[in-house]
């Protein structure tokens, strides 16, 4: 990498930074606002609120990121040119086409960060914070060892224990615990996991139940078990975890599992080619800057760029999020719903390119 890139490189982060701290903290306020429409159930109160809305800061910013990517460019240019900066690059002899690789290669950095951050660092926060938040709410329908994984919940005499859950949506590693009024142990059940039908049904997998009849111990092993009354929809929904805040991996193999059992799995679906859109429609957002930051603006026309820009990736954000709920509520192909905008997009920007010289 050359002085020149790292320069360019320097100026974009600059630029980028500014916008994505001002963006991410105006989002976060309006979700810390709307979060205290909630304070008032169960235990959740305001701290709580505070703690949710700071976790969740990677999963809000990663959907700001090709809008902070489009202004941030902006900015970055704009400040290289109306210092004249861009002029003098150009009379050294370096082109606007050497300067656009710059910026790309930028952004591919930019991009891999994403990537690692989706995948690792968003899901664990994120479990954290709606896991938290859950519990929270539900008050005291859920015991909770130090795991953050590991649930115990009580239904009158019956208590369950989960150890994990797969792909943020399936138990795993459940023992169930059945008392008598004497506080005896009567029914004893193990199961690998459990998971919904298409009725909504809860199907335990690989089941173990261990039944006490008085000096007798039976032993019945069953390769499934239907247990409509397994977890409450309070209790479920403290442990499955929301879409948006899976990895993408995990949304995938999880899609592919309610495929393979016959479930509607569009919505999972959606979830995950919207993730890999995100650096689609970064790319297609900063080579949509580019012309905008080359072009024969007046000096002190930063404003007028960045508002350019802007109104452009205000008006991808909204076309991306109506096509997305659009997505939910017909058959259209997940990939086609979530992939196709940023596209189009991406063919623009392409074709606007042949501008710079």
């Amino acid at each position: 990498m050359t002085i020149f890139d790292r320069y360019i490189r320097a100026q974009l982060a600059k630029g980028f930074l500014i916008v994505f701290i001002i963006l991410v903290s105006v989002f976060s306020f309006l979700d810390f606002v709307e979060e205290l429409d909630d304070t008032t159930l169960g235990n959740y109160d305001v701290v709580d609120a505070v703690v949710f809305v700071v976790l969740t800061v990677p999963e809000r910013a990663l959907w700001l990121i090709p809008i902070c990517a489009l202004l941030g460019c902006l900015v970055g240019l704009s400040l290289l040119d109306n210092g004249n900066e861009l002029t003098a690059m150009r009379a050294a002899g370096v082109s606007g086409r050497r300067i656009v690789w710059s910026v790309v290669s930028s952004t591919g950095l930019l991009l891999v960060i994403v990537a690692l951050v989706a995948q690792f660092v968003i899901p664990k926060l994120g479990e954290r914070a709606w896991r938290d938040r859950a519990l929270a709410i539900a008050g005291d329908i859920v015991l909770r060892k130090e795991s953050g994984t590991n649930f115990w919940f009580r239904d009158g005499r019956r208590f369950i224990s989960i150890r994990d859950m797969a792909y943020g949506r399936i138990p795993t590693g459940i023992e169930i615990y059945e008392f008598d009024d004497d506080a005896s142990l009567r029914v004893f059940t193990e199961a690998r996991e459990a998971k919904r039908d298409a009725s909504g049904v809860w199907i335990l997998q690989d089941v173990t139940r261990k039944r006490s009849r008085g000096m007798k111990l039976e032993l019945e092993r069953l390769p499934t078990l239907a247990w409509d009354g397994f977890l409450s929809p309070k209790q479920g929904a403290v442990i499955e975890l929301d879409a948006e805040s899976l990895a993408p991996t995990d949304l995938y193999y999880y899609a592919r599992d309610l495929r393979e059992r016959g479930q509607n799995a569009n919505r999972y679906e959606l979830a995950f080619w919207r993730k890999l859109n995100i650096p689609i429609a970064t790319l297609a957002m900063v080579l949509i800057a580019l012309p905008f930051a080359f072009a024969p603006y007046e000096r002190g026309g930063i404003g007028k760029r960045v508002l350019s820009g802007g109104a452009i990736g205000v008006v991808f954000y909204l076309t991306d999020q109506v096509i997305a709920q659009i997505g939910l509520l017909t058959t259209f192909n997940p990939a086609l719903t979530a992939l196709g905008p940023a596209c189009i997009l991406l063919l623009i920007g392409l074709a606007a390119l042949r501008t710079v010289r």
